[in-house]
């Protein structure tokens, strides 16, 4: 693929449907955790939901690690700067197992404080921190293997983790049961089969960069630590990895503000996040593929095209954000009747669903305004939205909700879909006018 002169709808295709399909069966690896943590107890259930952002806030740095190689080598590559994109490229693997493992350790230190502050108290916290302490370990192979797909998707490769996702999936429907029932682990079980596909994922990865035309920064030279592009790598990650630090935080002050109505609305919510991950993976990888593009787009000063592809990302993705909401929002029962038969839960997820099948399409402005703003090197203006969007907005709405008007559960929803429109809006006429006027 020619990211820079190949028609950008046939590139939007090539390069989201597989990322959009590797996501999906992520996800799926996911659900079937938590099919099987259900079938272990509602309590291992609701501990994996409450661990879930906690492990957030530790993917974070994977995730940010990722976006800004993506960002970096892509500019290098459109500035026809070979040598540089894979410096950029090894130091980027190396930086990654680093920070991945400094941050997993405070994270474990500060995990009885996190679920102090979301209010969490009972058994499921006991299965909450067993399932950490296995996970946490393994946050340097999760972000070599972001850096390493962050490396590939500046070639316009989304293949490659596809293909890793894909194995690592079925893989995960063999070992969680083996580990789980037959080796009698339990909910240690569900978090080694984890560690183990992610190391067999990380393996594969480097495989296939080391047959890419950036094999080169698999070589020690390229590798060894290096400030001054540590420092590069720094700017263009930390925001991104703040913003997924914001994501883990909202989703500690959702889940900290649903707590309050029980175990049953915890487990309820995590099954409704996981089904509507599932509905939002289009946009993850229409996500990827602006990033891809626009950041090699940029480098070559192809500034038009650069505009197109944000344009044609967001009709594309608009409509199939409209489509899906509506199928969320009629099939929401059964498909929750597929992870449990509490009535309770059900009907938690259900309103959840439903009200969050209206945000859809602000969620996928949100992302496509991001990649671009993050592919033009200007990454710390989606960290204020996502201040904004994650963390004061929904605080303000949840506190007048719950506590000025007393509304229940569905006060936590409705925050939530106020607070994503009026950010993703802001967000994407903020995007618009600085393409405007870069070109």
């Amino acid at each position: 693929m020619n990211l820079t002169h190949d028609p950008i709808p046939h590139l939007l295709k090539k390069i989201a449907i597989p990322a959009s399909i590797g996501m999906f069966f992520n996800t799926m690896y996911y659900v079937v955790d938590n099919f099987y943590a259900g079938m272990l107890s509602s309590t291992a259930l609701a501990g994996i939901s409450l661990a879930a952002p906690i492990l957030f806030l530790g993917l974070a740095i994977a995730v940010g690690v990722g976006q800004g190689t993506n960002a970096l080598v892509g500019n290098a590559r459109g500035e026809n700067n070979h040598q540089l994109a894979q410096k950029y490229a090894g130091h980027a693997l190396s930086f990654a197992w680093l920070s991945a493992l400094v941050v997993g350790l405070i994270i474990w230190l500060s995990a009885p404080m996190l679920f102090s502050v979301m209010s969490a108290q009972g058994d499921y916290t006991v299965d909450a921190f067993k399932y950490l302490s296995i996970i946490l370990p393994t946050l340097g192979l999760m972000a070599y293997g972001m850096a390493a797909n962050g490396i590939l998707n500046s070639l316009g490769d989304t293949t490659s983790l596809r293909n890793s996702l894909v194995v690592a999936f079925v893989a995960n429907i063999v070992l969680d049961p083996l580990l789980m029932f037959g080796f009698n682990w339990g909910i240690y079980g569900l978090a080694a089969a984890t560690a183990l596909t992610q190391l067999g994922s990380a393996l594969y990865l480097t495989y296939k960069l080391s047959q890419s035309q950036l094999s080169g920064c698999l070589l020690f030279a390229n590798l060894k630590p290096d400030w001054l592009h540590y420092r590069a790598l720094i700017a263009q990650s930390l925001p991104a990895s703040t913003n997924m630090f914001l994501v883990a935080l909202g989703s500690l002050l959702i889940t900290s503000a649903v707590a309050r109505f029980g175990e049953d609305a915890v487990a309820g919510l995590g099954i409704a996040l996981r089904i509507e991950q599932l509905v939002l993976l289009p946009t993850i990888g229409i996500n990827i593929a602006v990033l891809s593009l626009v950041s090699v787009n940029y480098g070559a000063k192809h500034y038009q095209r650069m505009q197109q592809v944000a344009l044609d990302s967001i009709k594309i993705g608009t409509s199939l954000m409209v489509m899906g909401g509506v199928a969320l929002f009629i099939f929401a029962r059964p498909l929750l009747a597929l992870f449990t038969d509490d009535q309770a839960v059900i009907t938690i997820g259900v309103g959840y669903l439903r009200i969050g099948a209206v945000i859809l399409p602000a969620y996928l402005l949100s992302f496509v305004a991001g990649a671009v703003l993050q592919g033009m090197k200007r990454p710390v203006i989606p960290m204020y939205f996502n201040i904004v969007r994650q963390l004061v907005l929904p605080l303000i709405f949840i506190v007048i909700a719950l506590g000025m008007f007393g509304v229940g559960i569905y006060g936590v929803w409705g925050s939530i879909a106020i607070a994503t429109w009026i950010t993703a809006s802001m967000q994407f006429l903020h995007m618009r006018n600085l393409i405007k006027q870069t070109i």
